[in-house]
């Protein structure tokens, strides 16, 4: 074997070196990924924020938790807090091999508990997301839209639990008639909350939703959804700008309309 063939042996070996070094790398990068988290809260024409948020991060993952306080004076604000400071709490314990189901469940359920047992009134609308790598799951109570933005558009993932939704369910089920279906006027009120006495499980999302880079995963309260609309929204997200500044400009568009608002709050994680 002449000194040729010995040459071909060691540059092959050398490009399959560096082709595992990339390989590793790249890998390395997955497992540390840092998500493009923003959260912004707005009082909006209100006297008090009650609307609140997390933001926690954990290895390959991270929590988000945004809610939206109700009840007169500081009331809907310290529920909005506790159903916050519960979540973020246990996801100090909460390990990636875990069920987000089970812990969706638990955090609700807890929330639920201190929110009762620190207040006599008052009560929060609540969403969840849990992230691993690029797998997304979502838990909500009350009203809370979740979409994702991918491309150019913005899909919707979740209306969260109004009366829409569950008109929807019982009329697919056979258990409500279209007829009937019609005939109810409220359909954008909320059936559950955080604080009620007796417990009503979140709206959890069936499967896991596997997220694409470049996504964004949106979650807005109701107060913004009724504000801005899908096309506004898609406007702003398409810029190739930071979240942070994404969330604020979202807000903006909102208040230059000059209308009665209420507490504004929005949650974008980028991909």
């Amino acid at each position: 074997m002449g000194t040729a063939f010995w040459a071909d042996v060691i540059c092959i070996i050398i490009a399959f070196g560096i082709l595992i070094v990339r390989i590793c790398i790249k890998i390395t990068e997955e497992q540390k990924r840092i998500f493009d988290a923003e959260a912004v809260l707005d009082i909006g024409k209100r006297q008090i924020q009650a609307n609140a948020y997390g933001l926690k991060r954990m290895n390959t993952g991270m929590m988000a938790i945004l809610t939206a306080g109700e009840g007169r004076d500081y009331v809907g604000k310290v529920a909005a807090l506790t159903t916050v400071r519960t979540f973020t709490k246990l996801y100090n314990q909460y390990d990636s091999t875990q069920s987000s189901d089970n812990f969706f469940e638990k955090a609700f359920k807890l929330a639920n508990t201190n929110v009762l047992n620190t207040l006599e009134t008052g009560k929060a609308y609540a969403g969840c997301l849990i992230l691993n790598r690029n797998i997304l799951k979502y838990g909500i109570v009350g009203h809370m839209n979740v979409y994702v933005f991918r491309g150019k558009e913005l899909i919707l993932l979740s209306k969260g639990q109004i009366m829409e939704e569950l008109i929807k369910e019982k009329v697919n089920k056979g258990l409500l008639s279209k007829e009937a279906a019609l005939r109810i006027s409220d359909i954008n009120r909320a059936y559950n909350f955080v604080g009620r006495d007796d417990y009503m499980s979140p709206l959890v999302s069936g499967s896991e939703i596997k997220l694409k880079k470049k996504d964004i995963v949106v979650m807005i309260t109701e107060s913004v959804q009724n504000n801005i609309s899908v096309r506004e929204m898609e406007e702003v997200l398409v810029k190739k700008n930071s979240c942070k500044e994404k969330a604020r400009e979202i807000i903006e568009v909102i208040k230059n309309k000059d209308k009665e608002t209420a507490n504004l709050g929005l949650i974008l994680i980028g991909m």
